[in-house]
């Protein structure tokens, strides 16, 4: 039992769970491959055509930075409400040396952050050379980012999804206005286009950011990943040069 907040006292019953599943390709075939994304963003009672509240039934998020997992978890706690919160909680990162935090983004004032610009606009990318803006989610988006260093590619932004439900529109309309001159606008995940978050967020984004949008990754399948390294690297390979190239 829970009490909201408001001007009668109201109780309700209300699940603060909490589940962190592996999701990732590694290369290492099904085992820890797959949470099933997909089918946990089906379950939510999310609209394609209007902005999310907190009322939504369920919480995904993909948090891709230490900070962002543990202010994740804190706002579970501090929160005066309680709804399940799903973790996509890919295993790599867990030693990625690219994936850290500063001190700062612990210190007071600082929270969880439902889309995440890019970090290098303003320091190596002007924003008004972007012409194509990449949306990702997790682990993917150090792979990208790797790459497009390796390519020394100045024009392409690549901006993290870290919750996925509730949709972030406002947050993503204000990451939209700093590439003014930007014209293409891509999805980029590791999963099958049948899985992952793509069916999800391509409507959202088309009907309440206004934009079209493409989509970069693997094509569709009924298995989930690849047991043969070799395999998988040539795949990672294909979705990172579609995506920036």
């Amino acid at each position: 039992m829970h009490r909201v907040d408001g001007s009668s006292a109201k109780w309700m019953l209300c699940n603060g769970l909490v589940m962190l599943l592996p999701h990732g390709y590694d290369g290492a075939a099904s085992e820890h491959s797959s949470c099933r994304l997909e089918r946990f963003l089906q379950l939510t009672d999310s609209r394609e055509t209007s902005p999310d509240s907190d009322r939504v039934n369920f919480q995904i998020i993909n948090p891709s930075t230490p900070a962002q997992y543990f202010h994740a978890l804190r706002r579970q706690m501090i929160r005066n409400f309680r709804k399940p919160l799903l973790v996509v909680a890919p295993k790599t990162l867990l030693r990625l040396s690219e994936c850290v935090s500063p001190y700062a983004d612990f210190e007071p004032g600082s929270f969880f952050k439902t889309v995440l610009s890019d970090p290098e606009v303003g320091v190596r990318i002007d924003a008004k050379r972007v012409t194509r803006v990449v949306f990702c989610s997790g682990k993917h988006f150090y792979t990208l980012q790797e790459e497009r260093k390796n390519l020394q590619i100045d024009n392409i932004a690549l901006v993290r999804i870290e919750s996925l439900c509730p949709f972030p529109v406002k947050e993503i309309r204000d990451v939209l206005t700093k590439f003014s001159n930007a014209k293409e606008f891509i999805w980029s995940q590791e999963e099958h286009r049948n899985m992952g978050a793509w069916s999800f967020f391509k409507p959202r984004f088309e009907n309440m950011c206004e934009r079209k949008i493409k989509y970069r990754g693997r094509q569709e399948a009924a298995t989930v990943a690849v047991g043969v390294s070799k395999w998988h690297v040539q795949e990672i390979e294909a979705i990172v040069k579609s995506t920036l190239l």
